[in-house]
């Protein structure tokens, strides 16, 4: 069996996500696509405004839909504490002992996985899918790979995947729905996730009207306020 398992945020899954993980699941002939909503990252701090766990691992079921042989899966949610991915990898190994095992990260995060928690035991765990968005990363990415053979004994295979220039960030912001595919955004508005706060409204409604409409526009906004 041939499994790999795609960790992220997931705040929200993306087009840029779906892109990626299509692309690996058919460069590898992937049985099994886990999308793994990360619980609580040792390293990044969601922001004010985030989706909850469940919503996020829901969007993740959502989009699981339209990519090959992928489905959600909510291990490091239900794990209390730090989520570290040597520990979702130990619990993965123990689930399917036989199985061919992949771990999808992008260049950034190949570059660098000798500093992670455990590489040592990771590269025994499993092997990395690494997503390359262009000959660039590829090179890079293929220095980085066999310095990480030599070390560590590693296997990273390289999934060519021309990037879809996106971010998580950049849809909470926007909410651009060129960025999210339908479904996954029919559940953000459904369920009133990541609205824009008043400073990003009033930025936008400035770009687009004269001064003196803007300072009509604040006026009726205090005068709302002060009714409210």
């Amino acid at each position: 069996m041939r499994i790999a398992m795609y960790g992220g945020t997931f705040n929200p899954i993306h087009l840029g996500h779906m892109h990626a993980a299509t692309a690996v699941a058919e460069s590898l002939r992937l049985d099994k696509l886990l999308l793994m909503p990360a619980g609580i990252p040792p390293h990044k701090v969601l922001p004010e405004g985030s989706a909850t766990p469940a919503q996020r691992l829901e969007m993740c079921r959502i989009a699981a839909g339209y990519i090959p042989r992928a489905e959600a899966c909510p291990l490091e949610l239900e794990r209390e504490g730090a989520s570290y991915t040597v520990d979702t990898l130990r619990a993965l190994r123990q689930q399917y002992p036989q199985a061919d095992l992949w771990l999808v990260v992008g260049t950034d995060m190949v570059l660098t996985f000798d500093r992670w928690r455990q590489p040592e035991e990771m590269a025994k765990l499993c092997r990395l899918a690494v997503v390359a968005r262009d000959e660039q990363d590829r090179a890079r990415i293929a220095e980085k790979a066999a310095a990480l053979w030599e070390s560590l004994g590693l296997v990273c295979d390289i999934i060519d995947c021309p990037a879809l220039p996106m971010s998580s960030t950049q849809v909470r912001e926007t909410m651009d729905e060129r960025l999210l595919h339908p479904a996954v955004l029919d559940y953000i508005r459904q369920n009133r996730l990541y609205l824009p706060s008043p400073e990003h409204l009033r930025a936008e409604v400035e770009k687009r009207v004269s001064p003196k409409r803007m300072a009509h526009i604040l006026g009726c906004e205090r005068m709302a306020a002060e009714m409210a």
